[in-house]
């Protein structure tokens, strides 16, 4: 029988892949972009680093009507930030041949969507996913981070080398307008409403939840929620994840291509192919996660140090090795063990804050806005002639931040329901509190 949360789960991972994907073919066709210019305003190092900058601005300014517009659901908004994202990525050809500002400008409205990334993750973690299958639902909604990348370097690879780094553009639009329109005709809001699940998966879905699944979310306790020491443990440990991914997500193109000596087309096809293996690894892991009987805090405390301190060992062999092949190794296998991380922050807020999760996420967008704010005023402070040793000290910096989240991660995190969920667990069953 054909299982619709499925379809659900592939189809808000299609959109926020292609909103991502928008934003990320700026980091491949900047180097088409640059070798086609002698005048380009990227030329400039501060303009350079304010167009890097002005997806953080967008992203902040997504989040906030983003919280007023909650009441809407989650197929209006969906659609409604597609729509942005769609067009200011049509217009941003054009407006990068008007100048610094128009650009500025157009980036910042792509920026903006983002802010559903990991709100929509949270909102399809909690609403359509069956206990017995978290983690794997939330390793394919995760996939974002690496389809993303993937998708958005090897198109822009490819429309480089045959086409115009325009069409990058023109072509992800397209694909997210596609999706957008499927997700729109098959999700619900409600569970209940949907008229192609049965009565047996809506069962399961609901199933151990302890209350009704409902569009409609219940007031945050947000002053309980920012006194939990796990949502700030988890939190921190997001602002991690995310500060080391999007050193190559921003800069490994650039890195690959003018460090290492790699051509533009080898660095699309060794960051797409890292995000594949990442990709394979998360649904492993998810799988491995869902099967284990370990109890759940213990589990994901394991899970945080088995993935990260391979990762933080791995920045250590950045900074240590000059072998162009050996540090592109590094690369692909940092790629494809530290993305799994994602999957235990998600988890580990969805048990703890439950019908809250999507409050958590907002806070994890907004690590993510911290990092993409402060990320290229980094680099350019540590990276200012654009050599090797230089580019060690930013690895250095993250090799710190991971190590201490580890650490934090082991300390403070209970993956049980906080007092604040209005939820309890008696006996292996999810009762609610009256």
């Amino acid at each position: 029988m054909f299982q619709v949360r499925y379809a659900v789960y592939g189809l808000s991972t299609s959109c926020i892949t292609l909103l991502y994907a928008l934003r990320l073919a700026f980091h491949s066709t900047i180097i088409c972009q640059l070798d086609n210019s002698t005048n380009s305003f990227l030329l400039d190092e501060d303009l350079r680093q304010y167009t890097f900058q002005s997806v953080g601005f967008g992203l902040a300014v997504g989040l906030i009507p983003l919280h007023f517009l909650n009441f809407l659901g989650t197929r209006y908004v969906t659609t409604l930030y597609g729509i942005v994202g769609i067009i200011s990525s049509l217009f941003y050809p054009t407006s990068y041949q008007l100048g610094f500002y128009p650009s500025f400008i157009t980036r910042l409205f792509q920026g903006a969507p983002l802010g559903i990334l990991l709100w929509l993750i949270a909102k399809i973690a909690s609403e359509w996913t069956p206990k017995s299958e978290t983690a794997i639902a939330i390793a394919i909604l995760t996939s974002v981070y690496q389809l993303a990348p993937f998708v958005a370097q090897i198109t822009a690879a490819e429309m480089c080398q045959y086409f115009g780094w325009e069409y990058t553009y023109y072509f992800l639009a397209a694909l997210c307008a596609i999706s957008h329109i499927a997700f729109y005709f098959v999700y619900t809001d409600r569970l209940e409403d949907n008229k192609l699940a049965s009565p047996e998966e809506k069962a399961l879905i609901s199933e151990g939840k302890g209350r009704e699944v409902s569009h409609v979310a219940a007031d945050a306790p947000y002053s309980q929620i920012l006194t939990d020491p796990t949502v700030w443990a988890t939190w921190f440990a997001n602002l991690a994840f995310f500060s080391s991914l999007l050193v190559f997500l921003q800069y490994g193109p650039l890195y690959m291509n003018q460090i290492l000596g790699f051509s533009v087309r080898t660095t699309g096809y060794c960051g797409g192919i890292a995000h594949i293996f990442c990709l394979i690894a998360k649904m492993i892991f998810g799988k491995v996660m869902d099967k284990s009987e370990m109890e759940m805090t213990k589990r994901l405390k394991l899970a945080w140090s088995v993935i990260e301190i391979p990762s933080l060992f791995l920045l250590l062999a950045l900074i240590f090795l000059h072998d162009a092949f050996l540090q592109l190794a590094c690369i692909v296998i940092f790629i494809t063990i530290h993305g799994v991380a994602i999957v235990i922050i998600v988890k580990t807020q969805t048990y703890r804050s439950a019908q809250h999760n999507h409050v958590l996420a907002n806070g994890n967008t907004l690590c993510v806005v911290v990092c993409l704010f402060l990320q290229p005023l980094l680099v350019k402070f540590l990276v200012q002639s654009n050599t090797f040793d230089e580019w060690s000290q930013v690895f250095g910096l993250h090799v710190v931040i991971i190590f201490i989240s580890v650490l934090l991660f082991a300390w403070k995190v209970d993956a049980s329901a906080a007092k604040w969920t209005g939820i309890q667990k008696v006996f292996d069953k999810i009762v609610e509190k009256p």
